[in-house]
């Protein structure tokens, strides 16, 4: 039956209450944009869907195709208000039922649309709409539900009620309704402009109605499922929620959160059972992580992937890498994108590694810069050493074959090659390729001078005595 309804997302508005100066429906959710997610509950349940567009159209369009296949918009030029929105896509009716819907309600569900139409359908009626319980006068800007003594349906808007009695008005208009085409056609010329905003509003549709003794009736659900978005305050408590909803899903399937309440979560994130996340962890879409791993506090990682039994230490910073099984990364390394790191392998303290292929077993504790390298396994990368990647025009490339020993301080210049089991000393140089089982010395010879250091010595303590005398000779003259 879901075949005979067509969709509308009204999504014009101006978002004026952000104070920003962009449509609040590009603001995003634990990582997904506002506006896409009715969109997916549509597409989940596989009806079409028109979006129309006002302010910021190119911006909206560009989002919702990012995620979106066979959405239509259509553009209303003036933001007049939500029902004339919805008379703009007059054209395009071609269904029987025509579903209206805000744009700025994240947490709807596809399963309260469907029973929202089944309601639809059973009582036959010309017009079904969601109602919620709110009794909050205050930060809410949809339409409070008045029935009359003879059981008529009106929507009044919050102004319009005196402040004694909008405690009485406790259900509130969800912003999403139902509507046989056939009403609607003569509806959206009989709704007029009013309330402070002197628009055209969506929920006069019931008033219409009610007015003209149709059937019209309220489907009740948690107001959680149909909050507004029309505001920051709004914005952090519906991520709240739904964030809530992602970190118990996880926990449910054996993952612990040492603090739930301060990690973030977004979606398209998938962990393992066994795996424990600290506190203030950053879990970004695109991740993937395995089973028994620990993510550390302060730790952020986005769009890679974690094996099994990996470690990763406070303040590390993941951004589309691939970490093998049974590695440890960190404390306050940097990996970036295009990296992937091997089996049992550690990059440890205030190392960044970018676009670089690590082996098995292989070591960067400290202090370290690798960019462009591809390097073996059982390698260690002494403190302070660095791929000198980038000439000022280009990148090259450093590669360290198997069991190479780098020493501290070390600056290899690519393009170069350090074959296998070649060491280099500290403090070197490397400008050229290393033979394996090599020895490389790319640093100056030492020269030691007997008795610099104590005339040295000397000539500062006579340089320090007549810079005091000057001082003190302009200090008395003063």
């Amino acid at each position: 039956m879901l075949k005979e309804i067509q969709a509308i997302i009204l999504a014009a508005g101006k978002s004026t209450r952000f104070n920003t100066g962009k449509t609040k429906l590009v603001e995003k959710i634990c990582g997904q944009e506002l506006i896409i997610y009715p969109l997916k509950v549509l597409q989940e349940l596989d009806i079409p869907t028109t979006v129309v567009v006002g302010y910021q159209k190119e911006l909206i369009t560009q989002t919702v195709s990012r995620y979106c296949n066979n959405v239509q918009f259509i553009e209303q030029q003036e933001q007049l208000g939500t029902g004339h929105a919805t008379k703009m896509t007059r054209p395009i009716w071609d269904h029987k039922y025509v579903l209206l819907m805000k744009a700025d309600i994240p947490l709807i569900t596809s399963k309260i649309i469907q029973d929202l139409f089944e309601q639809h359908l059973q009582t036959n009626a010309a017009l079904t709409f969601i109602t919620a319980h709110n009794d909050n006068p205050t930060g809410f800007s949809y339409g409070r539900v008045h029935k009359t003594p003879d059981n008529r349906i009106t929507i009044i808007r919050p102004h319009e009620i005196s402040k004694e009695k909008i405690q009485d008005f406790c259900c509130i208009n969800g912003g999403i309704m139902i509507v046989n085409r056939e009403f609607l056609e003569t509806a959206v010329d009989k709704i007029a402009r009013r309330g402070h905003s002197n628009e055209f509003h969506m929920s006069d549709f019931i008033n219409v109605a009610s007015a003209e003794n149709k059937t019209v009736t309220m489907f009740d659900v948690p107001f959680d499922y149909v909050r507004g978005i029309n505001n920051f305050q709004e914005l952090w408590a519906a991520e709240q929620i739904k964030r809530a909803e992602l970190i118990r899903y996880w926990m449910d399937r054996g993952v612990r959160f040492i603090t739930p309440q301060s990690a973030h979560m977004e979606l398209n994130v998938e962990i393992g059972a066994g795996t424990v996340v600290g506190c203030g962890a950053h879990l970004l879409a695109g991740t993937k992580i395995g089973k028994d791993c620990i993510i550390s506090s302060s730790s952020m990682i986005e769009n890679s992937t974690i094996g099994d039994k990996v470690t990763i230490h406070p303040h590390t910073i993941i951004r589309g890498a691939t970490i093998h099984s049974h590695a440890q990364v960190g404390p306050f390394a940097h990996i970036q994108e295009g990296t992937t790191i091997g089996e049992h392998s550690e990059i440890g303290n205030f190392v960044e590694v970018k676009r670089t292929t690590i082996g098995s077993h292989s070591k960067a504790k400290h202090l370290s810069y690798l960019g462009d390298a591809t390097i073996g396994s059982h390698v260690n990368i002494g403190a302070g050493s660095i791929t000198c990647n980038y000439d000022g025009k280009q990148k090259h490339a450093t590669i360290i074959k198997d069991y190479v020993f780098i020493g501290t301080n070390n600056s290899l210049v690519a393009p170069v090659t350090i074959n296998e089991r070649a060491f280099t000393a500290a403090g070197s140089v490397i400008t050229q390729d290393v033979p394996q089982d090599a020895l490389a010395i790319g640093r100056a010879r030492q020269v030691n001078k007997e008795g610099f250091s104590k005339k040295l010595r000397a000539k500062q303590t006579l340089s320090f005595m007549g810079a005091v005398k000057t001082t003190n000779e302009t200090s008395h003259e003063a």
